[in-house]
């Protein structure tokens, strides 16, 4: 199931010492950083009871959207009437059932979960998919989530499924492994030639990297992606081998790769291509 945010109770605790003042400005930020997450297309719940927390002493979060506490403009009353209104009451629990989950409100900003921008989110989205236990095709919805600057080929969720033992022993070295490639190939790029990339990429990741080096593998390595006028087929030589799993007590030696492109595409502009993740193809 997809990841979800959620206007906890937690996040609207007021902390020792809060005030008016103080919480408007709060407010002002969340409210743009709800129309991010809902422009960049992520589902918002809020926890049952939520208008009854009191986001300041004596004060509860309903008296704030439909009385007229001194303080609060009009449009700033209007606007969390929207943001608060428009989402769907639920429980931590059952959105912790589905997938991974990032807590927003006014308050308590330094938790493990707590959402305060959209980068953050998708940071809490990545650590919590290294827990994943589900199928593949669940696991691949969460890292088109955890990764939206990554396109998956058309070989996805089937290639997940070629991977030695049960797919969710790799799960954590599988998104370790995405998150360096996300965060660190961007800088390894300004190489000079492809060989140097890869091995500022192996030195700053931790994880061996190399192109194929074979011209006659290169079909077997070309994989097909949805343009917008149809399939485009794109070759995908550089790989990130996968050696381990999570699994405790493992000391197999694996042949798994990461296959993708991060090379330019005008199709697929900014965006990093991942071919393949499974067996050694």
């Amino acid at each position: 199931m997809p990841a979800s945010l959620i206007h906890s109770l937690g996040r609207y605790e007021p902390p020792s010492g809060a005030t008016l003042e103080s919480l408007i400005g709060r407010f002002e930020a969340l409210l743009v950083l709800d129309d991010e997450l809902r422009e960049a297309g992520y589902a918002i719940h809020k926890d049952e009871g939520l208008y009854y927390a009191e986001v300041l002493p004596g004060i509860a979060l309903y008296q704030i959207l439909f009385e007229s506490p001194e303080g609060i403009g009009r449009d700033m009353q209007r606007l969390l009437q929207l943001a608060i209104d428009r989402t769907v009451s639920t429980t931590l629990a059952e959105l912790e059932a589905r997938g991974a989950v990032g807590e927003l409100g006014p308050w308590a900003e330094e938790g493990a979960r707590s959402v305060n921008d959209l980068d953050r989110w998708i940071a809490v989205m990545r650590e919590q998919l290294k827990a994943y236990q589900g199928d593949r095709d669940g696991f691949l919805l969460e890292c088109r989530l955890a990764f939206p600057n990554f396109i998956f080929s058309k070989r996805f969720p089937d290639c997940l499924g070629t991977f030695k033992g049960d797919l969710n022993d790799f799960v954590a070295v599988i998104v370790s492994a995405l998150v360096s490639l996300a965060d660190d190939m961007p800088k390894c790029m300004e190489q000079p030639t492809t060989q140097a990339c890869m091995k500022a990429f192996t030195a700053m990741s931790g994880y061996e990297t190399s192109m194929e080096g074979d011209a006659d593998r290169k079909e077997a390595l070309t994989f097909q992606f949805a343009g917008k006028d149809g399939t485009i087929r794109i070759l995908c030589e550089p790989h990130i081998k996968l050696h381990c799993s999570a699994r405790a007590g493992d000391t197999e030696y694996y042949f798994h790769r990461i296959y993708f492109s991060s090379a330019e595409h005008a199709e697929f502009k900014g965006r990093t291509l991942i071919g393949h993740i499974g067996e050694h193809l």
